[in-house]
């Protein structure tokens, strides 16, 4: 009995990159099939808020609204060194004082 699994991801390249070969049957899961829906992070948030999709990607925002109904995997996260969320500021903003992580 095969077993079909709801992924939810971006259309965005890495994104469709990442899952192509586990959704095109590329890599093997045996009595598991995958369902994909490509949505913009913002629909997959609000998706997983509703329960309707079995894995998906989502904003870290919105991990503190799923962790319940949701395990974080150990492996898909983009924030870290050099990546994730950018924090801007206005030209002319001096209060601010800005330093590289290390």
């Amino acid at each position: 009995m095969t077993q079909t699994l709801t992924i939810g991801y971006s259309p965005c390249p890495n994104d469709t990159f990442i899952f192509y070969a586990l959704v095109h049957g590329r890599v093997r899961v045996p009595g598991i099939e995958f369902h994909e829906r490509l949505e913009d992070v913002e629909t997959l948030n609000r998706m997983a808020l509703e329960g309707q999709l079995d894995i998906t990607k989502i904003s870290y925002n919105a991990l503190g609204l799923v962790r319940e109904q949701y395990a974080l995997l150990r492996s898909g996260g983009a924030l870290g060194r050099g990546c994730g969320p950018l924090i801007v500021a206005k030209p002319g903003t001096s209060s601010l004082t800005f330093k590289r992580a290390r």
